[in-house]
């Protein structure tokens, strides 16, 4: 199979108390994006959902932040990478492993779990960072420098 990727209309769900909302610049296209988006890991357990919006390497900038929010700042320049959620109390989260958490959540194409990465409508899987806006908790928001030039960030 192979990528047919149009413009889609969708809704980010409202900035919770720990989430960072990103005016989305720039999203790096990888390899696994398109993998994704044309279903060829469904043979390893892991079938595309669609509608599948794949990016994992965006960048932008904090246009809005939760009020439990510390790490960032409206205006700063912030990135996402390949992980929305993890459950956040497992030895692997404990020790700032939570991309080895069993119950890590991808940017794009996996279920939310706790409600931290949710998704509209609810009840449905992530869509990740070809967009105009994104919304992530804190915790998976990377604030990158402003010296560096978001399109150099994926």
């Amino acid at each position: 199979s192979s990528c047919d990727f149009k413009p889609v209309k969708m809704q980010r769900r409202p900035v919770g108390p720990e989430d960072v909302l990103i005016d989305v610049r720039y999203c790096g296209v990888c390899h696994s994006d398109l993998h994704v988006a044309a279903n060829h890991r469904a043979g390893g357990g892991m079938p595309t959902k669609y509608a599948c919006v794949p990016g994992h390497e965006l960048a932008g900038v904090c246009i809005a932040i939760g009020e439990k929010v510390t790490k960032v700042k409206v205006g700063d320049h912030v990135g996402v990478g390949c992980m929305v959620d993890s459950c956040l109390e497992c030895k692997e989260c404990l020790a700032g492993h939570e991309q080895k958490c069993r119950k890590m959540v991808l940017t794009y194409n996996t279920n939310d779990w706790s409600g931290r990465a949710a998704t509209y409508p609810q009840g449905g899987h992530t869509l990740g960072g070809y967009t105009s806006k994104f919304v992530v908790h804190e915790k998976f928001s990377i604030v990158i420098p402003k010296s560096y030039p978001l399109e150099c960030a994926g």
